[in-house]
């Protein structure tokens, strides 16, 4: 199985060495690695071409994480596209792990995994796949971008209009229309907790404008699902409020 790395990058030249190592680490080496730099404005490329086994690959202006992934993905010849944010790295063992579980399950399309916070954090190993279910996977999704492969013959892509929850609209889309499924062994450690300062994900109002927009467009899976929404909206803003109270 050939796994291509699609690493997105944006003013990350204090963090991307570490991800390019962690990839060159793996017990299984890479079929490639892919940085695709959204038009970084500090030395993120400088850093990326001292790599000789990394393909760089720029764009002419900032388009998000989702223009920059899904070029990634265009650019690729891998079977399977493994996606590593460019301050996350991967346990060694990684991309050994999902190479076995997309060889041996044929009907597995699209698959996600827990994280880390530390290395040094245990990390069982159940080789445990499970399906989860779309009505799981819109109410609270788990597929981190660091955490997600997928094989390249899906014809889906991040929406690039998206610069917030890009990631969930697309595990729901793809949900819809296939089986996900989910790896129970973690095999990434974040480079910062979700929602901390510093990330994308750093600005809770815009995520939650992000996926509020997400609920909203859940009709166009199935037109039935509509009279879901206001109730989706609610239980997003609750989401909010309750960690606005919680804080």
């Amino acid at each position: 199985m050939k796994i291509s790395v699609v690493i997105p990058a944006y003013n990350a030249s204090g963090s991307i060495a570490k991800a390019i190592a962690s990839c060159l680490q793996q017990t299984m080496q890479p079929h490639e690695i892919i940085v695709v730099d959204d038009a970084s404005t500090d030395n993120t490329c400088n850093v990326v071409a001292q790599y000789k086994k990394v393909k760089l690959f720029r764009q002419s202006t900032n388009q998000g994480p989702s223009a920059a992934r899904n070029r990634g993905i265009d650019e690729a010849t891998g079977d399977v596209i493994a996606f590593l944010d460019s301050d996350d790295t991967w346990l060694p063992e990684k991309l050994a792990a999902i190479d076995d579980v997309f060889s041996k399950q044929t009907a597995v399309v699209y698959l996600g995994h827990p994280y880390v916070l530390s290395a040094l954090q245990s990390t069982s190993r159940t080789n445990s796949v499970t399906v989860l279910s779309y009505t799981s996977v819109l109410l609270k999704n788990p597929y981190q971008p660091s955490c997600l492969a997928l094989r390249k013959s899906i014809p889906l892509r991040f929406d690039e209009s998206y610069r917030y929850c890009e990631d969930h609209e697309l595990s729901t889309r793809v949900a819809y229309q296939y089986k996900v499924h989910w790896l129970h062994d973690a095999y990434t450690v974040l480079g910062r907790p979700q929602l901390s300062i510093g990330g994308a994900s750093a600005n809770v109002w815009k995520m939650r404008k992000g996926e509020l927009r997400l609920y909203t467009s859940i009709y166009k899976h199935n037109i039935l699902l509509l009279p879901l929404i206001p109730f989706l909206w609610i239980y997003s803003m609750g989401k909010m409020l309750r960690r606005l109270i919680l804080k």
